[in-house]
């Protein structure tokens, strides 16, 4: 997408394989966040709101990567990478609920708060594992297919500019996104629309330049 264009005007696709290709092209290097089944993904306004909400209760940092998230109405479960003493952990943030726990055997326990629990690990895969064994991975986002995660403070930023303007009819779910410090482009899955309408699977990008 030029600089000359609009930032927010819409490329829609039949299929799903067309859309992430697209994406991906258009996503370049920047880190982003992918679906990694075929279901709608992780619902937009959830996300947001648990963002803002894990951001004022210092769970998140701004510098915090996202590596990992799943989000329901009520719950959410992440995983993030921090730096401690110059060095990356990978850290599981989730929902500490009556129901039986799933204890991570390679896992250091760091929150234990009233409705959150929280271990801390050295690899990122096996955050992830444990992430993928807590949630089972259904419209979970995922950084993938990119040298980085991205940023908190990115991933906020380009969502709250994203409600500021016109977002396509009927997109309540996130399919994948990439975020950059310039720019940042989002994927929606597509829907069937009150009127009987169909739209397809949709790509904005906001912002003009590419620095990731």
């Amino acid at each position: 997408m030029s600089a000359a264009s609009d930032p927010r005007t819409p490329q829609e696709f039949t299929e799903r394989s067309e859309a992430l290709a697209a994406f991906l092209r258009a996503a370049g290097s920047a880190p982003r966040l992918i679906t990694v089944d075929d279901s709608a993904g992780c619902p937009l306004y959830h996300a947001l709101a648990a963002l803002q909400w894990t951001g004022e209760t210092g769970l998140f940092q701004p510098a915090d990567r996202l590596h990992a998230a799943w989000f329901a109405a009520e719950t959410g479960v992440a995983v993030i990478e921090r730096m401690v003493d110059g060095k990356p952990v990978y850290r599981f943030l989730g929902p500490r609920i009556e129901a039986p726990q799933k204890v991570p055997v390679d896992g250091t326990p760091v929150v234990d708060e009233a409705y959150v629990l929280g271990y801390e690990f050295s690899e990122r895969w096996n955050a992830i594992a444990h992430f993928l064994v807590t949630t089972q991975g259904r419209g979970a986002l995922i950084a993938l297919f990119a040298a980085r995660a991205p940023e908190l403070d990115h991933i906020r930023r380009w969502l709250l500019e994203l409600f500021q303007g016109p977002v396509p009819e009927g997109a309540d779910h996130l399919h994948a996104a990439w975020f950059a410090t310039t720019s940042a482009g989002f994927l929606f899955p597509p829907t069937t629309l009150l009127d009987r309408r169909s739209r397809g699977w949709t790509y904005v990008e906001l912002g003009n330049s590419r620095d990731g």
